[in-house]
């Protein structure tokens, strides 16, 4: 009965939460919904509060169409003019009103000078001011109706259904007076049929032109029977500039390029006529080639009066040139150069060899020139800035990540160009963080552990190798070889670790969307520190162990001697009269065994990567990555030496043996007013064998954190549908999936609403693993926990802060009816506070 009522007190509890918590929530609603929205609306002004564009009797749908309406009504956020209402909180008249209020309530303006002094009353007055201007400055004034503009999307409309092969197209508009200084604005299109493409001809009077132009007429954008369209024209003008400036024709511009379109007829159909001029001013297109390539390779172009040349060098018919001695080894510079003499003239390997010599982060400016010479041939000169030799750098940083919640770490780097004359890159840094840590012992202190470390790098524009892989791997894909080592030492995280790592990374793209990673090495020792520590820090496996001990042993254990208890009592005898508390402890003794083990990883990994984003602004793109890691393979052929559990050795350290597989895609999708949609999916499987029957702890798969299942917190969920209660919650096998809506709410605050769901497994045949956290196919997707939430977002420019709350939607390890919503409120949800996107 007490338990009943101890149950029905806590659900009253929880249900009055969330009515207060969606009460608070819908009142913020209601409250910007609710406030005065023309409050800076004159009495002959509308605030304009919707349009609609409707397409030859239907409602147009497409986001495209948005881009030709110059007015547009109030940002929306969640159905809510927000940045409107937060607009009119604040006072365009405050100063006048002040003085007027000076005027109106002379006592209170006494007294308020009189309790406090005439410098601060103006002071006070100056705050307010301020934070009027402030919340002006971020908010959204009202959109005004203005016919003018109204009139201008009709030309606008017009204008984009004309570029679309719609010549008959009309467009009209009306303007809706609505209630309380509000109005509206619809847009009546009426297309008509569009025109489509009959005959092309073509008139080049250049025979060079023509020829080029009839081996490649098939890839034309525009061809008999498409549909009209601006965009086609344009796209085909640049296919043939590019396709002329490819082929040898230097003088070549687009401006040679016009077409004409009959589009009087009444069939709906167009005649086009292509020209092509044969000739720019008095010098007609030719085919040219190159005759010779200088290289200038500490050239200034601040003053070119120190340009004096000391030294040349003439290499495979390239000529270099410097100032003072000659300091890049011309075999290895070419690496990077695709002009090369006696090739034809192509804008391609010009965009190329700019691109690869900036990838080689040696110089500061790159410029390429051509000029004919008498014969029409042409002399490439390319003229390279070089960057500082060597170069100090000093940055401090906030960091973040699952296991790591904040971090605030320092680093020292030394850098050295060119140091085997062959543009390679020296680096070498160090670096020191204090974190706030979940896996640190003392989790209540703010910044409870730290870390220091080194490393020093060499990248060498070229793969270093006995093998060569040029065809397989041309210097267009820009190849690298990238040699590093590490050692970082860890105090207070867990056990405190100290790692060493060693790294063979070959890198080259194989397109502006693809990349490639071999680690032929990615190789990592893992020493523990202090494992007499693990029971501290693992308390609650400390406290199972104590409870058996107390209460079938009738001892008090201390951390110290839990592992010889097990030992010693937890046999066959135990086990025959409690199987579940015998279960208990060699499970814990069995994770001990796991975690606090040194553990060696002789990685080879292979990842591919392709990202078709523009640039870092790029809000409408995809994203994949896949990764394939063999551990211990060659390693283990290799040793002789085993421990006393036949594992083999190396330096007495086990030998992790396992394969892993990682799938990520992210997709992300704009809208309009800068929202997006972006969804995220990842799949990772770890499988030990041979001589490993486990995963290092290090390399298992966890789920939760800022930047996972944000309803979780890192390590509390898993595996399967178990609740083990542990603090570490590990498997072998990943699957989650995310998405989430963000939006803008006022000038740099962004809000987001999120859905996560995922889980991890067991698909090991490890036997200490209960039959709920394995993985059983089809079948455990019922064990995908799923969390929602929304979240706000600062951006800074140069930083995001972010803060999410997450709560539990469906947990899979509850009894069968209480699995949905059970616990959707406020006291089991999740704050995440995270730097950056969580994906």
């Amino acid at each position: 009965m007490k338990s009943y009522t101890f149950e029905t007190n806590l659900n009253a509890y929880l249900l009055k939460t969330n009515f207060i918590i969606l009460l608070i929530f819908g009142g913020l609603i209601f409250g910007f919904s609710s406030c005065n929205s023309v409050k800076y609306v004159a009495e002959n002004e509308f605030l304009l509060v919707k349009n609609k564009v409707v397409v030859n009797d239907k409602k147009n749908v497409s986001n495209e169409i948005n881009d030709y309406i110059v007015q547009r009504p109030n940002t929306l956020v969640l159905g809510a003019a927000i940045p409107l209402h937060f607009y009119n909180l604040g006072n365009k008249n405050f100063e006048a009103d002040f003085d007027q209020w000076k005027l109106d309530s002379p006592g209170w303006y006494n007294f308020t000078t009189g309790v406090f002094s005439e410098k601060q009353a103006r002071g006070v007055r100056n705050f307010k001011y301020k934070m009027h201007q402030w919340i002006l400055k971020n908010g959204e004034p009202p959109v005004i109706l203005d016919s003018k503009k109204t009139t201008q999307t009709v030309k606008n409309l017009t204008q984009h259904y004309y570029n679309e092969g719609f010549f008959k197209v009309k467009v009209t508009s009306e303007e809706n007076q609505l209630k309380n200084r509000k109005a509206s604005v619809e847009y009546f299109v009426n297309t008509d049929r569009p025109y489509k493409l009959d005959s092309i001809t073509t008139f080049i009077q250049s025979t060079v032109l023509d020829s080029i132009y009839e081996i490649h007429k098939e890839k034309s954008a525009i061809m008999e029977g498409d549909q009209f369209r601006l965009s086609s024209f344009v796209k085909e003008q640049n296919r043939l500039t590019n396709l002329f400036r490819n082929t040898g024709v230097f003088r070549f511009n687009k401006n040679a390029i016009t077409f004409e379109a009959d589009t009087s007829t009444t069939n709906y159909k167009s005649d086009v006529l292509l020209l092509i001029d044969g000739k720019i001013g008095d010098f007609p297109f030719i085919v040219q080639k190159i005759q010779k390539v200088n290289i200038y390779t500490d050239y200034s172009f601040t003053n070119n009066a120190n340009n004096v040349i000391k030294d040349s060098l003439d290499y495979k018919g390239f000529k270099f040139y410097a100032q003072e001695k000659l300091k890049y080894n011309p075999k290895y510079l070419l690496n990077a150069i695709f002009i090369e003499p006696n090739d034809l003239y192509k804008d391609d390997t010009r965009e190329l060899t700019r691109k690869n010599i900036r990838g080689l982060q040696n110089f500061r400016t790159v410029d390429i020139k051509y000029v004919e010479l008498e014969n029409e041939m042409l002399e490439a000169s390319i003229y390279l800035s070089p960057l500082k030799k060597y170069s100090i750098g000093i940055n401090t940083e906030l960091t973040h990540s699952n296991i790591r919640q904040l971090g605030i770490s320092g680093k020292l780097s030394f850098l050295d160009r060119n140091i085997f004359r062959g543009a390679e890159l020296l680096k070498f840094s160090i670096q020191g963080s204090f974190l706030d840590s979940k896996d640190a012992a003392e989790k209540e202190k703010l910044l409870n552990a730290w870390e220091i470390g080194g490393d020093i790098s060499l990248e060498l524009p070229r793969f270093v190798f006995p093998v060569k892989f040029e065809k397989l791997i041309p210097k267009s894909m820009a190849p690298k070889t990238i040699f590093t080592l590490g050692t970082s030492l860890q105090k207070n995280i867990g056990l405190d670790k100290q790692k060493f790592t060693g790294i063979v990374d070959y890198t080259w793209e194989s397109s502006k969307t693809k990349n490639h990673s071999f680690q032929l090495l990615n190789a990592q020792f893992i020493k523990n520190l202090n494992i007499d520590s693990y029971f501290n820090i693992y308390k609650s496996e400390f406290n199972a162990i104590q409870d058996i001990a107390n209460t079938y042993f009738d001892q008090t254990l201390t951390p110290d001697n839990v592992i010889g208890f097990i030992d010693s009592n937890i046999d066959a005898n135990f086990k025959q009269s409690n199987p579940e508390e015998f279960k208990i402890a060699r499970n814990i003794r069995n994770r001990y065994n796991i975690i606090t083990e040194d553990v060696l990883v002789p990685l080879m990994a292979y990842t591919f990567t392709y990202n078709n984003s523009e640039n870092y602004k790029d809000t409408n793109f995809s994203f994949f990555r896949s990764r394939l890691a063999a551990s211990g393979n060659l390693t283990t052929l290799l040793a002789q030496e085993k421990d006393a559990n036949n594992t083999k050795t190396l330096f007495n350290i086990p030998i992790a043996q396992y394969v892993r597989v990682d799938l990520e895609y992210k997709k992300f999708w704009d809208f309009v007013g800068n929202n997006v949609l972006a969804f995220r999916s990842f799949l990772g499987v770890a499988v030990p064998y041979g001589n490993s029957s486990a995963i290092p702890f290090s390399r298992s798969y966890f789920i939760g954190g800022p930047n996972d299942l944000r309803a979780w917190k890192i390590y509390d969920l898993g595996p399967g549908s178990t609740k083990s209660g542990l603090e570490y919650n590990v498997g072998n096998l990943k699957f989650i999936n995310s998405l989430e809506y963000r939006f803008n709410v006022i000038n740099s605050i962004n809000g987001a609403l999120f859905i996560d769901a995922g889980n991890i497994w067991d698909i090991s045949n490890n036997s200490i693993s209960d039959s709920e956290a394995k993985f059983k196919g089809f079948n455990s997707i019922k064990d995908m926990a799923i969390g929602s939430g929304f979240g706000l977002r600062y951006d800074l420019s140069f930083i995001l802060l972010r803060l999410d709350l997450g709560f539990k939607t469906y947990e899979p390890y509850l009894s069968k009816g209480d699995k949905w919503f059970k616990n959707y409120n406020i006291g089991h949800a999740v704050f995440n506070f995270g730097i950056s996107y969580p994906f």
